[in-house]
């Protein structure tokens, strides 16, 4: 008997330290989402640990703060369903597993008329020093900008007043600025001059790079603040796995450091 206990233990003390070093696939696919997200703040969930062929049930994200292609969203959440990406043995070194099918996802994302001001001083128009004075308010599901464009010619510098107007309009998945309105020193001219400013970022958002098929199907504005979601909104539910996530104030201030040298 007293072999028996102490071979169970030597087999208990092996199956833990088996475990201690078995890989956390949950807060290495959560890794992956703050690497590519970069959010202040956020918290994942999972109904079971990613599976050694890549398949995950049911999947829930919610960040504070992420950054999407350079702009920042204040409120993104996420869930999935079903979902079969690379199997775990793959992901080193990529940049994110790949979806190779998915039954269902659903989305939503909150932004303001700041964030959107910040995207387009930093990445549309700040590494240019003609433009000044970029502005952006929401209001009647569009976007009213107001830009001040200084020429200098030969013999003389203009200042150039642009306003331009558009909506966002959802296009399976992605956004797009549309129905683009355009005045030169207020007046209505052709929109030839601002769409190659606009290429460059069209469109908006999109999730195609993450090959999710998240289809977008509401835009909603309200008091200087735009809501983008699915005909289903994505909601966690209780029990399964959880990872959380806090920036340090290091990683906030390198941040900031980043963005300021991108404008």
């Amino acid at each position: 008997m007293k072999y028996l206990k102490s071979c169970l233990a030597v087999l208990l003390l092996l199956g833990a330290s088996a475990a201690w070093g078995a890989p956390d696939r949950g807060q290495e696919l959560f890794g992956v989402f703050l690497r590519n997200l970069a959010p202040e703040k956020a918290y994942f969930q999972l109904s079971s640990a990613p599976r050694e062929n890549g398949y995950i049930p049911w999947g829930y994200l919610e960040c504070v703060n992420a950054d999407v292609r350079g702009m920042r969203i204040r409120s993104l959440k996420m869930d999935c369903f079903d979902a079969q990406v690379t199997p775990p043995a793959q992901w080193a070194g990529m940049e994110h597993p790949r979806v190779e099918s998915m039954l269902a996802c659903h989305a939503e994302a909150t932004f303001t008329e700041d964030d959107v001001n910040d995207f387009l001083r930093r990445h549309v128009f700040g590494h240019e020093k003609e433009w000044q004075n970029v502005r952006v308010k929401m209001s009647d599901g569009r976007i009213n900008a107001t830009a001040y464009y200084r020429a200098d010619l030969r013999l003389m510098r203009l200042k150039i007043r642009l306003d331009l107007s558009c909506r966002i309009v959802p296009r399976g998945t992605a956004l797009w600025l549309d129905d683009i309105q355009l005045k030169v020193n207020r007046q209505d001219v052709s929109t030839g001059m601002v769409e190659k400013a606009l290429q460059k970022i069209q469109p908006f958002i999109d999730m195609k790079k993450y090959n999710l098929p998240l289809y977008l199907s509401k835009v909603e504005f309200r008091n200087g603040q735009c809501s983008v979601h699915s005909r289903i909104l994505p909601k966690p539910l209780p029990g399964g796995l959880r990872w959380d996530y806090a920036a340090s104030q290091a990683e906030k201030s390198a941040a900031e450091k980043r963005a300021s040298w991108n404008g």
